[in-house]
């Protein structure tokens, strides 16, 4: 997909110093206990197409997992999602 100077494929290695020089670039790789990455590219994408109501299974085949399993750790619940549904219950007072 992405090809290098000389109009090969582009390593992994190549890929990741790409990313992690526009993450410096732009100012989001200076927290050392979670650098900036493709991963985080990866679970950004992997997590806002979750939370957007796309279908699991797709989101797995998108990502290459070949188990929902590998999926699923997307899909976990924040502490904001869990409050967002108690706020959302109707209560009598």
């Amino acid at each position: 997909m992405f090809l290098n100077h000389r109009g090969g494929r582009l390593s992994d290695r190549a890929a990741h110093d790409i990313i992690t020089g526009l993450g410096e670039a732009c100012g989001i790789n200076d927290d050392p206990t979670d650098p900036f990455g493709p991963h985080v590219l990866r679970h950004t994408f992997a997590t806002q197409l979750i939370r957007d109501g796309k279908d699991p299974i797709l989101v797995a085949e998108l990502l290459g997992h070949g188990s929902l399993d590998a999926t699923r750790r997307y899909a976990l619940s924040t502490e904001a999602d869990k409050a967002a549904v108690l706020d959302a219950l109707i209560t009598d007072h």
